[in-house]
């Protein structure tokens, strides 16, 4: 009797045991293969901690949802608690340094009003999208004011727009970029003295057949006055090192809701995949986690690498510099690592910090071993290191054997080593059509290199024969003439 309890016992810690590893990382982890089915991975990140403004001082209370956050260049954390119309600033342990609820201006002192987006240079300047006062403020790093911009003059556009900014990045020039509430013609940018100097990144929609027929139909007054070739609000932003903008959108009829923007406004985003950059390739449409991905914020992680924030599931798709789909993090859901309403995603180095708007948290995520080598690969591969990235690829598909990208990674190597045969068969494996075809096309190469001289001397003994069984045939023919 007493083996049997002493046995229960065992299977019971054996099932805790199980259960509490599971709970580490409630989340399951996949990526999508060519043909943008479902592949179970291991997790690339887990949750360590998720704290609220009350575990991290007393003093702050509660945050009141909170919409952004950003990062300096020292690594401090910038919390854009909204409803509290204040800055909460952080070290990346997520200990207060400062609060900043006001500044002084014109010998006044102000406060935020419902502020959606922040923004922080290299300068330590911080600039405050603050909404419901229609202005982005620029402060310095101690929160003492530098300058206001109440956004484009009368003059300086023809249409006349209501000025709510929600979220802003600011470039190396001191270019601001500036998403505004209902406008949707692109982002307003201005130039480092506050002057409107137009929309950047507009992107047209597709147009149906019948738009295009009331369109035609419409008189001129009426067409000044349509809007059928304007895209939808833009969401998030953020900039890279070189000056390149990441943005995400809304729009459910674009086929990739993140863009990378060059200077001019045009979409250069790189994507060598059959996969569009829109989080879930297969969704349920209907339900309570119905619907496509929704993107609400993006973080650039360097090397090419991005990661962008889905607020419907809770979820953050990381992507590197050709759009291959790296890992999924996270969910919708109550305990460590899941999320109600994510509203900005950050990062520092490696490491992952996801903003909650309603449960007032900061979730903290770091790299697993399996996610530590994915990142390493990808940034070696995106600095031209492929021999060096390959024996981390190696490792990688022990621990995922099926993984697309670490198939990919190490078919690339071999073919630069010129293994063309060995490297044929990881890029079938991941499933790359345009590597393997010049893998395939340097291995017939090197096979008819290797067998010209079989090949020519068969081919001459070939025509030896033939013209031999000519020949023959001829006098064959000739002698049975003659016989007649």
């Amino acid at each position: 009797m007493s083996k049997k309890i002493v046995s229960i016992l065992l299977i019971i810690l054996i099932m805790a045991a199980i259960t509490g590893s599971a709970l580490a990382v409630p989340y399951r982890g996949f990526t999508y293969d060519y043909w943008s089915s479902y592949v179970p991975a291991p997790a690339a990140y887990t949750p360590v901690k998720s704290v609220s403004a009350t575990n991290i001082d007393p003093v702050l209370g509660t945050f009141n949802t909170p919409q952004d956050m950003a990062v300096d260049i020292e690594d401090n954390i910038y919390v854009l608690d909204s409803g509290n119309n204040r800055i909460v600033k952080l070290n990346k342990n997520l200990e207060l340094i400062k609060i900043i609820d006001s500044f002084k201006f014109d010998g006044t002192t102000h406060t935020f009003a419902n502020p959606n987006g922040i923004f922080v240079t290299d300068d330590m300047d911080i600039y405050i999208a603050d909404t419901n006062n229609r202005r982005i403020v620029t402060l310095d790093s101690e929160g003492n004011f530098i300058k206001v911009n109440y956004g484009p003059r009368p003059d300086e556009l023809e249409n006349r727009y209501d000025f709510i900014p929600t979220k802003i990045v600011v470039d190396r020039a001191g270019r601001e970029y500036i998403i505004v509430r209902n406008v949707f013609e692109g982002i307003m940018r201005f130039d480092a003295k506050g002057r409107f100097t137009g929309f950047y990144g507009t992107i047209l929609v597709n147009v149906s057949a019948i738009d295009w027929f009331w369109r035609l139909m419409a008189t001129d007054a009426q067409r000044e006055r349509q809007r059928i070739f304007i895209p939808t609000e833009f969401s998030g932003m953020d900039i890279d090192n070189y000056g390149f903008i990441y943005t995400t959108n809304v729009d459910f009829g674009d086929e990739n809701k993140v863009k990378r923007l060059n200077p001019g406004g045009d979409d250069v985003l790189v994507n060598r995949t059959q996969q569009l950059i829109n989080g879930d390739q297969m969704y349920i449409p209907f339900g309570p986690l119905g619907g496509s991905a929704i993107f609400v914020d993006i973080t650039y992680r360097g090397n090419g690498v991005y990661t962008a924030l889905d607020s419907t599931r809770g979820r953050m798709f990381t992507y590197d510099s050709e759009g291959n789909l790296l890992y999924t993090i996270g969910g919708m859901g109550t305990v460590l690592g899941m999320q109600f309403r994510p509203s900005s995603v950050e990062s520092i180095g490696d490491v992952l910090y996801v903003l909650d708007l309603l449960r007032g948290e900061i979730t903290i995520y770091e790299p697993t071993e399996y996610g530590s080598l994915i990142n390493e690969a990808v940034y070696l591969q995106y600095e031209g290191e492929d021999s060096a990235a390959v024996e981390l690829w190696r490792q990688v598909l022990e621990l995922h054997e099926n993984y697309p990208l670490a198939n990919i990674g190490v078919g690339k190597s071999l073919l630069a080593m010129g293994e063309n045969r060995a490297a044929m068969e990881y890029l079938r494996r991941g499933m790359d059509v345009e590597y393997y075809s010049i893998a395939f096309r340097r291995w017939r190469t090197e096979v008819l290199k290797e067998n010209i001289n079989f090949i020519l001397t068969a081919l001459l003994v070939i025509a030896v024969i033939i013209s031999g069984y000519m020949i023959f045939i001829k006098k064959k023919k000739g002698d049975a003439h003659e016989d007649d």
